[in-house]
């Protein structure tokens, strides 16, 4: 009779035996350490982890915080809307990012989901957004009750009224409202909204309408004590102000078009302690409205400017002027040329000497000048800035794509124009990149 022979256990392969080495290693981490690496997940993966073990089948439900940050694929809307549907009530913790880019199918879904929001106490990160070619969604009124917001941004919106029992935003640091819609008297309703966000650092508002009547407009005040950063985009006159924003460290100033009653020394007023500005006033004021030599407060915190103009008319050349005489403390000038293909008017040398004054460009050492296409008034500004500015020491061209002059003797007239200081030097970068 054969003696009995042992069965061999059969050997299992590494590539199968590894998950559940990395499976048990995990589950030896404490709790608190698999919540971290769980909320540094995206959504996706997180409900991913469900397949390393049993034991990991239900635990992304019970994390005390999730984000939700999808960006809906035109060919799988139906997905991304079913993955809301389903994580919303399994998620037994807090929401904390809500970020979703809007199909027809989830814009349908979007008040559902808001008000399931509310009943967990809102979220702290909101971001709605229609996908492209978009068209405008309704925001539900149950947002104004999230007391928990630090940052708010809205693209292609109706913003409804605010609720009677409105008290803020108490944690808001960052709002922005772009291509947004807002009822007759919207006006009170910003600045209500921004007034009752006292920590708020970040503002961005581009494109708004307000009522029916884009021609009329009530007059309100930006009130943001601690406001670090404002953009301000806009073709038409929303009737805004600022008080002084005192801890401003750089705005972007888009009136591209703009065609009201606007006062221009008060609009920059309020914007006084800003380091540094992005200004894009290119075309000339209508309604007589006329842009004053100096500002009447003086921006000395001011060392960065960058302007978006021309020089082919009067009215952009005298705004630049205007600014270079109220920031004493100006170390870098940069000035894009936009739509300076034809000169209309002539400003020259002597021209231009005229509206130089004392103290004007003392502390300038950077002049960058892109997009030019070798104007005259073009030429002139230059050649002011190398032969006053004492402590310049880079004037940096490069002209426009579509430009047909020649730059070789415009840019050896600069080389060897006179300057005021012995380190100045002319750089050509070529063509606008």
């Amino acid at each position: 009779m054969a003696p009995h022979r042992l069965r061999k256990k059969p050997r299992v392969p590494d590539a199968i035996a590894a998950p559940a080495v990395a499976s048990d290693a995990l589950l030896s981490l404490p709790p608190e350490v698999l919540d971290e690496i769980l909320t540094r997940l995206n959504l996706r993966d997180a409900v991913r982890t469900s397949a390393l073990s049993r034991a990991w089948r239900r635990r992304w439900e019970s994390l005390p915080s999730l984000d939700i940050d999808i960006r809906c694929d035109p060919q799988d809307g139906q997905q991304a809307l079913w993955t809301v549907d389903c994580v919303l009530p399994r998620c037994s913790g807090r929401v904390r990012r809500f970020r979703i880019w809007l199909d027809k199918l989830s814009a349908r879904r979007l008040d559902d989901w808001l008000l399931f929001l509310s009943r967990r106490g809102g979220v702290e990160d909101l971001e709605l957004s229609p996908e492209h070619p978009y068209k405008f969604f309704s925001l539900h009124s149950t947002i104004f009750s999230w007391h928990r917001l630090i940052s708010i941004d809205l693209f292609a919106c109706h913003i409804p009224p605010l609720p009677l029992d409105f008290v803020g935003f108490p944690d808001l640091k960052v709002l922005s409202l772009c291509n947004v819609k807002l009822q007759q008297n919207g006006e009170y309703q910003l600045e209500k909204i921004i007034g009752t966000s006292p920590l708020l650092e970040d503002l961005v508002l581009s494109e708004l309408y307000i009522g029916e009547d884009e021609d009329e407009f009530i007059e309100w005040e930006i009130q943001a004590p601690n406001l670090r950063h404002i953009t301000i985009c806009s073709n038409i006159d929303c009737g805004w102000n600022y008080a002084e924003l005192s801890c401003l460290n750089s705005a972007v100033i888009d009136l591209w078009q703009y065609v009201g009653d606007l006062d221009f020394a008060k609009f920059f007023a309020g914007l006084v302690q800003v380091r540094k500005l992005n200004l894009s006033m290119p075309y000339a004021p209508v309604n007589g409205i006329k842009i004053p030599e100096t500002l009447p407060c003086t921006f000395h915190n001011l060392k960065i400017l960058k302007r978006f103009m021309h020089f082919r008319e009067l009215p952009p050349i005298f705004s630049v002027f205007c600014f270079l005489r109220s920031a004493p403390n100006l170390v870098k000038l940069k000035i894009q040329i936009c739509d300076g293909e034809e000169q209309k008017i002539e400003a020259n040398g002597e021209f231009l000497n005229a509206q130089w004054t004392d103290g004007m460009c003392a502390n300038l050492q950077i002049l960058k000048m892109t997009g030019i296409n070798w104007l005259p008034n073009e030429m002139s500004f230059m050649k002011i800035v190398l032969s006053k500015a004492r402590l310049l020491h880079t004037l940096s061209i490069s002209h426009d794509d579509d430009c047909s002059v020649s730059h070789v003797d415009p840019l050896h007239e600069l080389v060897t124009y006179g300057k005021a200081s012995s380190q100045a030097q002319v750089l050509f970068q070529g063509k606008e990149t």
